[in-house]
């Protein structure tokens, strides 16, 4: 199935024509009638308003989305800030296909009373409310982020849910060599559908970091940091196996070359230790604890090839020795590698492999090897108008006693990911950001209850009170 749309506006602006030309195509076997009609829909609220938009607005800045919620040095103060997202998802829950194909199997709930009608696309709306703080004191600079969320869901209302957020951090300097952050995080979300599907577990990340950088040399930097990291999941059974607490160690030292590229080594230590047992042992009948202590030693290199390429490279050696089941253990070859190349004054690109032993994203209790790359490419059309991409491909493979700190019905060996979006941003004042996406994102596995295959669209505005 295809669906296009393409619109075309002249007009003269001090005496020069400037032609728009807005072009939108998707092709997927996935697609349904429903979300043609939703695509269709969305495209025809918002081309109006942007192009509107492009006549109001006379002057911005060059945009950049990633710090578009980041006070900057000069920023006031206090900043309230607004923001809106909708979402249409023809998967939102992430129902397994083995539950698709027979919903009898599902256990009693809004979800499955839905899904023995066939409907497992819903939307949701989000609205976030908060303020930004920054203030600087002499050379010293506070930024802080506090907001409330409500998520509602059309169809699947019981996932309905509000939560709360916060982030302080301190940029201290002392001197002319030292300098580094001191900061916490608060964090409360709706767990993803990922391994938990149609399940609402509503957790709560926590972190306390402190960091610093000691240049002894204009050729030599010293650095380290300690993060303390806290998941709770209150008082859900299902997800009680993840809560945790982390502590990390890092240490190092970086060389300095003339041309302000780095080399260093980078030594860190991490103790996990899970709040409660994942499963019982079969054959001594005693529990059987997550808790590990890992150990990494890295090599790192951060270097400019040219005034518009760029790569850094984290890799070395990391050993994972586990509390229980020490056959568990690994030992081996970690990395993670990022190039970022401005092709042209308009037109970027990142590209990103990773060979990492973790829970990803602290899904699961047991850890995976995942291996994966990634591509985000850009272009910068004006200031004011961007389209980003980004497609991603992992793999996270867990060993054979996965079955005894997850579920093996939902979290398999053997486990791929594919994701893809298509976004365009539009920035009409520096105080407002509008957005549009598209997005396809499924999981091939071995686990009994199957993968998942999901397509939908955003709608995101962003408003901030005075940013300049």
């Amino acid at each position: 199935m295809m669906f296009s749309v393409e619109k075309i506006r002249r007009f003269k602006k001090k005496g020069r024509k400037v032609k728009f030309q807005i072009v939108f195509l998707y092709t997927s076997k996935y697609m349904s009638n429903g979300f043609c009609s939703m695509l269709s829909y969305l495209l025809r609220l918002c081309v109006p308003i942007a192009l509107l938009s492009m006549f109001v607005i006379s002057s911005a800045v060059a945009m950049d989305p990633n710090k578009f919620l980041q006070p900057s040095a000069s920023s006031k103060l206090i900043q309230p800030y607004f923001n809106y997202m909708f979402v249409y998802d023809d998967n939102m829950m992430r129902t397994r296909d083995g539950s698709k194909a027979n919903p009898s199997t599902l256990p009693d709930s809004q979800i499955k009373d839905e899904a023995l009608k066939g409907n497992f696309s819903d939307i949701s709306n989000r609205f976030t409310g908060g303020v930004l703080l920054n203030k600087v004191i002499s050379r010293q600079r506070f930024t802080g982020d506090l907001n409330w969320a409500y998520n509602k869901f059309e169809r699947f209302s019981d996932m309905s849910n509000d939560f709360k957020n916060a982030a302080g951090n301190w940029n201290w300097v002392v001197g002319k060599r030292l300098e580094g952050n001191v900061g916490v995080t608060y964090n409360e979300s709706l767990m993803p559908f990922l391994f938990q599907p149609g399940t609402k577990i509503l957790r709560t990340e926590q972190t306390q970091f402190a960091n610093g950088a000691w240049t002894i040399h204009p050729r030599w930097r010293l650095n380290g940091e300690y993060l303390r990291y806290d998941l709770d999941v209150g008082k859900s059974q299902r997800a009680a196996n993840l809560a945790r607490t982390e502590d990390r160690f890092e240490g190092g030292i970086d060389y300095v070359t003339p041309g302000k590229n780095t080399i260093g080594v980078l030594f860190r230590y991490i103790m996990g230790d899970f709040s409660r047992a994942a499963s019982i042992d079969p054959n001594t009948g005693l529990p059987l604890s997550s808790d590990f202590d890992q150990k990494e030693v890295m090599g790192k290199v951060n270097w400019a090839i040219t005034e518009k390429s760029r790569f850094l490279v984290t890799g070395g050696w990391i050993e994972r020795l586990n509390k229980d089941v020490t056959a568990r253990n690994f030992d081996g070859f970690n990395a993670r590698g990022t190039y970022t190349w401005q092709v042209t004054e308009k037109l970027g690109l990142s590209i990103n492999g990773w060979r990492v032993t973790s829970s990803m994203n602290n899904l699961t209790a047991n850890f995976s090897l995942n291996t994966g790359v990634s591509v985000q490419p850009y272009w910068q059309i004006t200031e004011r108008i961007r389209f980003e991409g980004d497609f991603s491909y992992e793999k996270r493979n867990f060993d054979r006693f996965t079955a005894f700190f997850d579920n093996a019905q939902l979290v398999g060996r053997k486990n791929t990911f594919r994701n893809a979006t298509l976004r365009a941003i539009y920035m009409p004042h520096p105080s407002l950001l509008l957005s549009t996406s598209i997005f396809h994102s499924d999981l091939s596995t071995d686990a009994t209850a199957g993968g998942f295959n999901a397509n939908g669209v955003t709608a995101n505005l962003q408003y901030v009170y005075g940013k300049r």
